[in-house]
């Protein structure tokens, strides 16, 4: 009777023992526990000596590896690499899939946009002495960067404008002529009207030719 005691207590103690997770820090300490939770940045277990006690929580940063009673063994890297490593994958994918934005020549080149706001405030001058009639107040030429850029092949500058005034004396809104300015690659300029304000003012800035 004794000997089968005995054979319960060693039965009972090795399937104790074999139930235990390891926790394995980086400090070579280890601790003996029940895992509860493997989460993203940390570990929370119980002590294997203290099943219905408190919860503890330990940083995946501060573990080497934990090896779990069925023998399994699962090994850490630091976590914040691996959240950081995960983000930039994700974004790798992302790239992948979508068109990165073109840089733009012009406003990378801070002389040469020097030169498109000279060109586009000139042509804007010009706009305003053949097609604004009598005296005029808070006139503006506008460079429309987006729809700017600097061909790759034929070398021209397309420069966007939207140049806008007041005629004197008058309560009304102002007046706007919309188009764009061609450079060419031996430096010449053509004037494309796109649009302006309304269809009676239309003949002027359509025939408009820059001096």
């Amino acid at each position: 009777m004794k000997k089968y005691s005995l054979l319960i207590v060693f039965t009972f103690l090795t399937t104790w023992i074999s139930a235990q997770d390891m926790i394995v820090k980086k400090d070579g300490a280890i601790v003996k526990a029940k895992i509860t939770e493997v989460g993203e940045e940390s570990i929370k277990y119980k002590k294997s000596d203290n099943p219905d006690g408190p919860t503890y929580s330990i940083s995946k940063d501060n573990i080497t590896s934990i090896n779990y009673a069925n023998g399994e063994v699962e090994k850490f890297a630091d976590a914040k690499k691996q959240v950081e490593k995960k983000e930039n994958e994700d974004e790798d994918k992302q790239e992948e899939g979508e068109e990165k934005p073109k840089k733009n020549e012009i406003l990378d080149d801070p002389n040469l946009k020097k030169t498109v706001e000279g060109i586009a405030r000139d042509v804007g001058e010009q706009l305003l002495r053949s097609c604004a009639n009598g005296k005029i107040d808070n006139s503006t030429t506008e460079v429309y960067w987006d729809q700017t850029f600097k061909d790759a092949i034929s070398k021209e500058i397309n420069i966007a404008i939207k140049t806008s005034w007041k005629p004197k004396w008058t309560d009304g809104s102002g007046k706007w002529i919309k188009g764009k300015i061609v450079v060419k690659a031996d430096g010449s300029k053509k004037w494309v009207y796109q649009n302006d304000n309304g269809l009676a003012f239309s003949s002027c800035p359509k025939g408009f030719k820059i001096q």
